[in-house]
């Protein structure tokens, strides 16, 4: 009886090691997906016959038609254009890389579109022309990301118009220039695949790249294609994705949201063309809510809250397209279709409008009639957190009495950043009273030695009038810089019928030269702007500088008071505190390496802290013609308290 029982146990055991290494594998096989290529070519975003789609999209709408025509128009030119050069700007071939990806991308899309062979032949001539350059320049791997895109679609997309001669040398081109330097086996240079698991948009763009490389030529190494687009998958998804997390504000900022999203847009296209599946892309929450970041982030005027290294450019946000058709919601392209109205009105034309590589993509992404039903929004208070969080609030939607505020909390480690971290800005109308430089061209400093990616303390980044405290919109203490390990969020938010409101608590980016800082900004009465910050002293003398950036010509008026006038409009500009200064101060270029900042200056105050002193300082910006209660504002801890 006992034997009996030993082997029913041993059975047992046996039979559920069996089930755990059954369901092990099964387990290991989901983990694992395949990413065997099965389609022919054409089979990267636009397969064979679906050119039918978008004819029959642009047939409906007139916006979409007239980004197809500018497409057509301008491969028309460059049929008569000469080939690309290579030529390093500084350490960087990617000024040419995205000229090579405009000439293939647009010539390859007019030629599927209307079988004109014009088109496929200079295509070819570009495509053999990059093939053949020493290098796509990989110690700079966003310019090999970018020429691998071009030459990927154009081997792609013309697959049955080019001989077996171009086809082997574009795949071993494509093979040795790029997708052999992401590997560190291969690579020729150990910087050379430093980015796989950057965090910001290298990630996106260059695992995009080297994926639709892959899919590109998949047939000459199987092995070595599945393994890339499987890095690309776990990389994009589970690193550069991330960072949309959890509300979709992008840590870089509004200029380089349209970069990496394109990127990370195009991957989940490719894959779901291919395989029927993102692997869990399309599952980030935060990368699905981050149309309404951009919906926010866009101003009146078409500008946009460009902190950072961005610009306040009037284009389009074309990504906003594919989130329109994915999320079913036309309402996300209200300001977008307001920037196309803006632009019509300014007479701008189709060539300033539609100057994108990627324009191409915009109509697959499209969908039918996008600006129908479009709606104004409603939302007043938006705040994103994450890497870089801010808070962005209107009095309402449109109008010439709109007011935009806007402030920013984050590091100044995140790529791209500034030391601005708890600046703001402020629209009313069409005019912005308080503004960003934004960046600076690359090259205008790396010409000088500056490292631009050493964020570190004592960077010499830092000294570039444009990147360092002195042109933001912020609170200086002893002239010093910003914390740049430090970290800002917002802390607290409200909206009031008639006050809206954030705080952020700024103490970590000033330690320990001050003890405590808080910094709060507001809507009031839905018709003027409050910025009201609360600062604790250490034991010593503290020297304050308050100042915001304005391209309004300013007059200081008695002790607190400042006259602000810009395009027929005033605004007026009223400081509470104690032992304040007024003051102007110049933004014109401080050293050679400095670019000019137009016609803009700087208005605030300065102050002296006494040994542990506690101060508050209110500075209201009020329109002309606006009544101001006389109601003394809070401290910001009773600003929940407000109805």
């Amino acid at each position: 009886m006992i034997l009996m029982t030993t082997r029913l146990i041993r059975f047992r055991t046996l039979l559920q090691t069996i089930c755990f290494l059954v369901i092990g594998l099964q387990l290991h096989a989901q983990e694992q997906p395949d990413f065997t290529v099965k389609k022919s070519h054409p089979r990267l975003l636009l397969l064979k016959g679906e050119e039918a789609q978008i004819r029959k999209k642009i047939a409906g709408d007139a916006f979409l038609a007239s980004m197809h025509r500018y497409i057509i128009r301008t491969s028309d030119s460059i049929l008569n254009e000469p080939v690309v050069k290579y030529e390093l700007i500084g350490n960087q071939l990617l000024k040419v890389s995205r000229k090579a990806l405009t000439y293939i991308y647009y010539l390859s899309y007019s030629w599927r579109m209307t079988s004109d062979d014009r088109y496929a032949a200079r295509a070819k001539k570009e495509l053999l022309n990059v093939a053949s350059f020493k290098s796509w320049n990989p110690t700079h791997f966003l310019d090999v990301s970018e020429m691998v895109t071009a030459v990927s679609i154009g081997y792609d997309w013309l697959y049955s118009y080019l001989d077996g001669e171009t086809k082997a040398r574009l795949r071993e081109a494509i093979i040795q220039k790029g997708l052999y330097e992401s590997l560190p086996e291969k690579a020729t240079g150990k910087s050379h695949y430093s980015w796989l698991k950057k965090k910001n948009n290298w990630n996106s763009v260059c695992n995009t790249g080297m994926a639709l490389g892959a899919i590109t030529v998949y047939e000459s190494d199987p092995e070595l294609a599945q393994k890339i687009i499987d890095r690309s998958v776990k990389l994009v998804r589970d690193v550069a994705l991330e960072e949309y997390l959890p509300d979709g504000n992008y840590p870089e900022g509004y200029s380089y949201w349209r970069y990496g999203t394109t990127y990370n847009i195009t991957l989940i296209d490719a894959l779901e063309k291919l395989y029927g599946s993102s692997f869990g892309l399309m599952n980030n929450k935060g990368f699905m809510k981050t149309p309404e970041y951009i919906l926010q982030m866009s101003t009146q005027n078409s500008g946009c809250f460009a902190y950072a290294d961005c610009f306040a450019d009037q284009s389009l946000s074309y990504p906003m397209l594919w989130f329109a058709n994915r999320t079913g919601d036309p309402g996300i392209l209200w300001t977008e279709a307001e920037r196309l109205n803006n632009a019509r009105k300014m007479g701008m034309t189709d060539a300033e409008l539609f100057n994108v590589r990627y324009l191409p993509s915009a109509l697959l992404w499209a969908p039918a009639n996008p600006f129908a039903g479009v709606k104004r929004p409603g939302k007043r208070l938006y705040v994103g957190r994450g890497t870089t969080p801010i808070a962005i609030m209107r009095n309402h939607w449109g109008g010439d009495d709109e007011i935009f505020l806007a402030m920013k909390g984050g590091s100044c480690v995140t790529n791209h950043s500034h030391m601005d971290i708890g600046s703001f800005v402020m629209y009313r109308g069409k005019n912005q009273w308080v503004t960003d430089l934004g960046g600076q061209p690359y090259y205008s400093l790396e010409k000088y030695g500056f490292s631009l990616g050493d964020r570190s303390q004592y960077s010499r980044r830092w000294d570039a009038l444009r990147i360092g405290t002195k042109t933001h919109n912020i609170i200086t203490i002893d002239g010093d810089r910003q914390n740049v390990t430090a970290k800002a969020e917002m802390d607290e938010q409200g909206e009031r019928k008639d006050f809206m409101y954030a705080i952020s608590n700024l103490s970590a980016i000033d330690s320990p030269r001050v003890a405590r800082r808080n910094r709060g900004v507001a809507i009031v009465d839905n018709n003027y702007v409050v910025i009201r910050d609360e600062i604790v002293n250490t034991e010593k003398f503290t020297d304050i500088r308050w100042a915001m950036l304005t391209p309004a010509n300013v007059k200081l008026i008695g002790r607190n008071e400042a006259e602000l006038e810009m395009n027929g409009e005033k605004m007026r500009m009223k400081v509470e505190g104690e032992g304040i200064t007024m003051n102007t101060r110049s933004t014109k270029p401080e050293f050679s390496f400095d670019e000019d900042n137009g016609n803009t200056i700087m208005v605030g105050f300065t102050s002296v802290l006494q040994p542990g002193q506690s101060v508050a300082y209110t500075v209201y910006l009020i329109p002309e013609g606006t009544q101001v209660k006389n109601e003394k504002i809070r401290p910001l801890k009773e600003w929940k308290m407000i109805k």
